[in-house]
């Protein structure tokens, strides 16, 4: 379907992007018990945001927005994320819980 060529470059793409997600917190106990969300939902929300945003674009930390323009952008990029309401939640839940 896709040629080797193409094939590589997503990989690079894709390693580039995980050698990014360290930069981006890593949700603790104490937050979730603190924001009242479980570590699960924060650590999904975590996941989903690295492998359907960070596809297309490069990751913004949680403190780059305000609130309410992290929700109008997850909310105008989620078809394009191809992620559901369900996941959608979980990724604002990661994101506004490190700001």
């Amino acid at each position: 379907m896709f040629s080797d060529k193409y094939k590589v470059l997503a990989m690079i793409a894709f390693a580039a992007i995980v050698a990014c997600s360290p930069a981006l917190y890593l949700p603790t106990p104490e937050l979730a018990q603190s924001r009242q969300i479980p570590i699960e939902h924060l650590n999904q929300g975590r996941k989903l945001y690295i492998e359907h945003c960070g596809s297309c674009h490069r990751l913004y930390l949680p403190a780059q927005f305000q609130d309410n323009v992290w929700r109008m952008m997850v909310d105008s990029m989620q078809p394009r994320a191809k992620i559901n309401t369900s996941q959608k939640l979980l990724v604002l839940d990661y994101i506004l819980s490190g700001k």
